[in-house]
């Protein structure tokens, strides 16, 4: 399912786009023509959040080729839900605890470990072949997400929110929908965790603290 209208002919292109503009800067009115399912509003909803929502799937999950398919998941949930919004200045704290229950759903029913292929710089993964991907791979990330890899799916959440998408805190409780006190001590744990592979792997011992526990 699409989530991003079609293409439509030329002829309409210019009211739609003159309509678009209604929803410019407005959450107030894009929740509202969302909730009335005006597909207008739905595409400037996507287009408005969508370089979010892939960024923190990017940074929790790591670079994969279904990664726009996930994407589109958050947005199908999104429109599903929408009507439970009340507040237009909750969407974006909203819209991103909806992007992490994808990435928690998604990292807790994974039956096999994902081999990640990591690049240096990697927005449009569902563009990349999966050969250059592999060759592009920083040895750094790779090391960093082969550790994250073996880290519970909680932690492995709040480490890449906070340390790789680099949320604030508050975000992050938002988001994970959490207390900030339980989100400190999930994060003080996936830390000690993770630079403790991290000061063992020979890509990343050079940088990785040391053990200030």
């Amino acid at each position: 399912m699409a989530v991003r209208p079609a293409p439509e002919p030329a002829e309409s292109k210019k009211l739609e786009d003159a309509r678009s503009v209604t929803f410019l800067g407005d959450d107030a009115a894009l929740i509202a023509g969302v909730q009335a399912g005006n597909t207008v509003a739905m595409g400037a909803l996507y287009d408005r959040y969508v370089g979010d929502v892939r960024r923190i799937l990017l940074h929790t999950l790591g670079p994969r080729l279904d990664l726009a398919d996930l994407v589109q998941d958050v947005f199908v949930n999104v429109l599903t839900s929408v009507r439970s919004l009340r507040e237009a200045g909750a969407l974006r704290g909203w819209l991103f605890q909806v992007t992490v229950r994808t990435a928690r759903k998604h990292l807790r029913s994974s039956t096999r470990r994902w081999w990640l292929k990591l690049w240096p710089e990697g927005d449009e993964v569902e563009l990349q072949p999966a050969a250059m991907l592999e060759e592009n791979a920083s040895d750094a990330v790779q090391a960093t997400f082969r550790i994250l890899g073996r880290m519970a799916a909680e932690d492995r959440l709040v480490f890449s929110l906070r340390y790789v998408s680099g949320l604030e805190l508050s975000e992050m409780a938002e988001a994970c929908n959490m207390s900030l006190s339980t989100l400190k001590r999930r994060l003080w744990r996936a830390e000690k965790r993770f630079f403790a592979d991290a000061r063992h792997d020979e890509t990343l011992r050079t940088w990785a603290p040391g053990d200030e526990s």
